[in-house]
């Protein structure tokens, strides 16, 4: 990674393009894709490493092999943007266990929650027993993933 930059050269984001993809692979199979050295490779990911860019490493699951095949993404709206209302909010998203991924949003809603649940009796239960008791929530819009169309990768204008 360039010493003068904050962020990665071209190398390095085709690096991490590789490494989104597979994030299991060997320097040597790296180096072989990105037509460097494998020493130069593992240098290059190690300086990503040290720098924060790459955060950690984690296994990409099929949740539908788990049991877990339907994702809900569901449009909530507070009561108000009041402090104690979004930390109280944001508290008890927490520790929902059905809740994969809540971000804070702008515009007509306050946060989107993605929950996975078996199918959609299961997400039935999981909006009665966990989404509706949520505090300060005020209105939900749900809408069910048909199927996935791109999933996780690097933006690819960060790979030219």
């Amino acid at each position: 990674m360039t010493q003068q930059s904050d962020f990665p050269d071209r190398i390095d984001r085709r690096l991490l393009g590789a490494l989104v993809e597979n994030a299991r692979a060997t320097a040597f199979a790296l180096a072989e894709r990105l037509g460097r050295s494998a020493t130069a490779i593992a240098r290059r990911q190690r300086a990503l490493e040290e720098s924060g860019v790459i955060a950690g490493y984690a296994a990409r699951l099929d949740l539908g092999r788990l049991g877990l095949g339907t994702t809900v993404h569901i449009k909530m709206t507070l009561e108000s943007q009041r402090k104690d209302v979004l930390e109280a909010f944001e508290h008890a998203i927490a520790v929902s266990p059905s809740v994969v991924r809540c971000d804070l949003m702008s515009g007509s809603y306050d946060y989107l929650v993605t929950v996975q649940a078996r199918d959609l009796a299961h997400f039935a239960e999981v909006h009665r027993e966990e989404l509706s008791r949520l505090p300060g929530v005020t209105s939900m819009e749900s809408g069910f993933v048909l199927r996935e169309v791109v999933g996780v990768r690097l933006p690819l204008h960060l790979l030219d």
